[in-house]
Formats: C-alpha cells, sequence, structure tokens
C-alpha cells in the first residue's frame, strides 16, 4: 500500500523546504493549492464540524437557562436508560474520552443530579448512578432534546434525516479509535 506522500512526491513537502532556493510565487502557491482539490466548503471534516456548531447551537436554543451541556445531558440519558454504570463504560457508552467523562461526572455530582461509589465487586471502578433528583430532572428534559434533533434537521426530509443518520453512523462505525477500523 502506498502513502498519500508516495503517490504524490510533490506534497511531501514544499519545493525549495529546508534548502535557500526562493520562495514561491504567489502564483506558484495558487497553481499548487489548485491541483490539490482542496476546498474548505467541501471538506467532510469542515462541514460536519460546522454542523456540530449548529447543533449545539440548537441545543442552547432549546435548553435556555439550563446549566447543562450536550455532553452532561448524553450521560443523563445514558445512564437513566441503562442504570447504574461504571465510571469507564458511561464513557465509553457516550464517546467520551476519560478525560472529558471525568469532568462531566463532576459537574454532575457537583449539580446533585448523579452519585458515584466503589464498585461492590471491583473497588478500582467508580459506578455512577442518577439520584432521584437526576432521575426527575432527565426525564423532565428528554422530550426538549428530541426537539433539538428535530430542529437541528428541520431542514432536510424524513428520508434524508435517516439517510444521514446511517450514513454518519456507518463513518463513526468505522472510527479507528473504537478498534472497528477497516471493517
Amino acid at each position: 500500500m502506498t502513502t498519500d506522500i508516495e503517490s504524490h512526491p510533490e506534497s511531501a513537502a514544499p519545493k525549495g523546504a529546508g534548502d535557500s532556493s526562493k520562495p514561491l510565487s504567489r502564483e506558484q502557491v495558487l497553481q499548487r493549492y489548485a491541483k490539490t482539490g482542496y476546498e474548505l466548503d467541501r471538506h467532510p471534516a469542515h462541514v460536519i464540524r460546522r454542523a456540530h456548531q449548529r447543533a449545539t447551537l440548537r441545543f442552547q436554543q432549546v435548553m435556555a437557562g439550563e446549566d447543562l451541556s450536550p455532553t452532561q445531558f448524553a450521560a443523563l440519558a445514558t445512564i437513566l436508560k441503562q442504570g447504574e454504570v461504571s465510571q469507564n463504560h458511561l464513557g465509553r457508552l457516550t464517546a467520551m474520552d476519560p478525560s472529558t467523562i471525568s469532568i462531566v461526572v463532576r459537574k454532575l455530582l457537583k449539580n446533585g443530579l448523579i452519585t458515584r461509589s466503589a464498585s461492590d465487586t471491583d473497588q478500582r471502578l467508580s459506578m455512577i448512578a442518577l439520584t432521584d433528583k437526576g432521575t426527575k430532572y432527565t426525564l423532565d428534559r428528554l422530550e426538549r432534546s428530541v426537539e433539538v434533533g428535530r430542529r437541528f434537521l428541520s431542514p432536510l426530509s424524513p428520508a434524508e434525516q435517516a439517510t444521514l443518520l446511517r450514513l454518519l453512523n456507518r463513518i463513526n462505525d468505522d472510527d479507528p479509535s473504537n478498534g472497528d477500523s477497516g471493517k
């Protein structure tokens, strides 16, 4: 298998990089740029980042006045559905790295929405459960969270919405960080 650099040696390093040749002219830069086919507004990572910003904005609009982030709500809803769960497993279920889930758990603990205790079977595990307050709080906001999704996807037809979610899930299922790449 060849790497992108091997198949496109001109993209490996700019001509003149690391030597004393003269700098590229603006015209040369633009010619090389054009050869790549790169367009910011068509780059998948950029488009997905902008869509994520839009989804976050919709969450903030619908949940206005709440001291709640989308990641915190994802954790609460997951605990509501799963029941008591280890902090590590909660992070995996919500696709949060250990550092992020730790921050989320601390905030939810501070707000009295969850409890954390040592596992009865493995003292190394921190078990997370909703408090009564956390259960009511989460149940009272589930429909509003569904509304976030409706507003976010509203420019699309129902068939387009289903297609978008199916395709994004396929990309996520092929995420190398979860060990499933290259299925």
